[in-house]
Parts: C-alpha cells; sequence; structure tokens
C-alpha cells in the first residue's frame, strides 16, 4: 500500500539554484517528518535541473519534476499543487527558509481548528545574505479569526497574512488555485478567497524566513503597473461584500494607500489611470504629500536593518 504523506512541501523553482541547497535543507530539518517534497523547476536556464538530480539524492522525500516550458509564476504554483499527494498544503518560496517548527505548528494547529480554512505563522525578514531585519505577522497573539474580519483588515490595508511560504492549508480548499493576471496579489487574492468559507489560524510564533532582495517581484510589478491594477482589481471583486467590518479609520487607511501605491507607480501608468484610480479609490489632496510618506517609509526600513 502507498505510504500517502500528511504534508506535501512544494518548491516552485525558476533560476532558483543559488537558494534550492538551503530551501531544501531546511525543509529535511523539520521537527514534524511526515511530509513529501515536490520540486517543479519552470524550465530554468541555469544549472537547476543538473543541481536537483544531485539534491534529490538527500532523501527519498525529495520528489523532482521539470516543466517542458515556462508555466509563469502562477501556473507552476498551480503544477506544484496538482502533483502533490498530501493531505496539506505548504509551498516554500526557493529564495525562502522553513523553520524547524514550521510544519509542527502549522499543522497540529490546522487540525485542532477544523473550522480554519489557512494557517498562517509569523516570518522572519532576512536580507540577501541572510541577515535578520524584522518580524513581522497577523497578530502578535495565537487566535482563530473569522475571515470576514481577516478580509476586512486585509483587503482595505495590505496582506498582512503573507507570503505562500507563511502559511498552511488543506488541499482541497485551494479551490482554482492562483490566478495569473494577477501578478502582485495572487497570494492574497487566493487567501481572500478561501477565507470567505472559513477562518484564518493565527500562530504569532516565527515559522519561516522571508528573504528580501533587489530580484524580486514587487520591483516588477511596480514598473509594469500591476501594483495599481492588481489592488484595484482585488478590491472591486471583494469589497461588496455586506458581512466586512470597515471603520472609519480603515476606510481612510485604504485611501491613503492606495493614493501611495499610484505615486509610487506614477512612472509606469497612464494620466489617465493616475486621475481615475485617484477619483475612486484614492486621494487628490494627500497625493502631493507622498514623498514625504515615502521618505518616512524607507527612513523606517533602514532603520529597521540597522537595528534588527
Amino acid at each position: 500500500m502507498e505510504n500517502i504523506p500528511k504534508v506535501s512541501v512544494c518548491i516552485p523553482t525558476y533560476n532558483g539554484a543559488r537558494y534550492l541547497p538551503g530551501a531544501i535543507a531546511s525543509v529535511l530539518a523539520q521537527t514534524y517528518q511526515d511530509f513529501e517534497v515536490v520540486i517543479v523547476d519552470n524550465a530554468s536556464s541555469d544549472s537547476s535541473a543538473e543541481l536537483l538530480t544531485e539534491l534529490a539524492k538527500q532523501s527519498e522525500k525529495i520528489h523532482v519534476f521539470h516543466n517542458a516550458r515556462n508555466l509563469g509564476l502562477a501556473g507552476n504554483l498551480n503544477r506544484c499543487a496538482e502533483l502533490a499527494r498530501g493531505q496539506f498544503i505548504k509551498y516554500l518560496c526557493v529564495d525562502d527558509l522553513l523553520l524547524p517548527d514550521c510544519l509542527a505548528l502549522l499543522v497540529q494547529g490546522l487540525q485542532a481548528h477544523p473550522e480554519a480554512v489557512l494557517a498562517c505563522g509569523g516570518r522572519i525578514s532576512i536580507t540577501d545574505e541572510g541577515k535578520a531585519f524584522g518580524l513581522r505577522h497577523y497578530a502578535a497573539q495565537d487566535g482563530v479569526v473569522p475571515g470576514n474580519m481577516v478580509m476586512s483588515r486585509c483587503l482595505y490595508s495590505r496582506n498582512y497574512i503573507g507570503e505562500p511560504t507563511a502559511v498552511l492549508f488543506r488541499k482541497p480548499d485551494m479551490q482554482f488555485g492562483f490566478r495569473e493576471e494577477l501578478p502582485q496579489l495572487m497570494d492574497m487574492e487566493l487567501w481572500l478567497r478561501m477565507l470567505q468559507t472559513g477562518s484564518l489560524l493565527n500562530i504569532a510564533a516565527p515559522v519561516c524566513s522571508i528573504r528580501f532582495h533587489a530580484g524580486q517581484m514587487t520591483l516588477k510589478n511596480i514598473r509594469s503597473g500591476a501594483l495599481v491594477q492588481d489592488n484595484v482589481r482585488v478590491f472591486t471583486e471583494f469589497s461588496n461584500r455586506t458581512d466586512l467590518q470597515v471603520t472609519p479609520m480603515l476606510a481612510l487607511r485604504h485611501k491613503i494607500l492606495m493614493t501611495y501605491r499610484v505615486w509610487v507607480s506614477r512612472k509606469f501608468i497612464t494620466a489617465q489611470t493616475k486621475r481615475d484610480v485617484l477619483r475612486r479609490f484614492g486621494s487628490r489632496l494627500a497625493y502631493p504629500f507622498m514623498p514625504i510618506l515615502s521618505s518616512l517609509l524607507l527612513a523606517k526600513r533602514k532603520f529597521s536593518k540597522k537595528t534588527g
């Protein structure tokens, strides 16, 4: 009889040879061992294919697959899930790391709370060289949060739940997977869609390390205009729900954030898009003050890296 693992740790990779050894090592070092590792190489042009052949020899838990052509990020994330055999899906972006108790905390948490469709944990921010400079989480205390409350907070602010590396969910709850047409918010949109049918389990303790470096998708999405476009699209799709809990302060925060996103993307969106988004979702009065806000945010990030 085939031994079906409880968890599928899915590692989508494209030209990630530099990070693959560390990512795989962090999975194999888990205190919870009922898992398989599903690695899908998205037609890389670096040495990933050869390296994966060698790395797969470390454990029978490792299963390597190669796409004949590049499926895009969303396509490769969905391909990983298609190949996964486990009851639970745990993504690990190739440049991130799992902390040793990650699977134990998230799996045991979801098993104890069947009403939760998604579990997220704290995540340590690290530089490209691996130096920690911050800790982020949905909330500072463990707990189960109703889906509509989480949706309200994230929809009117930002993705407090976290990146794919920070979450765990049951495979059937993934529904239709990640959407390719949302390059900036494909993860948050999926989390919101899942939370329409259940709650979020928050684990405040850090479960992973998220790497920040110049090659990440966010910078590319600013230049393509996706930072603004995705936020408009996701907000429009979900904000008409009648069970959202939106305070005046949260609504104001959304206006300021949308104004800031327009300002950050100002060189990469049309004048008409700028006017339309500010009129519908932002504030034309606040727009001139965005350089000041940007300077404050930059100073905060620099301070965090120095003191982290």
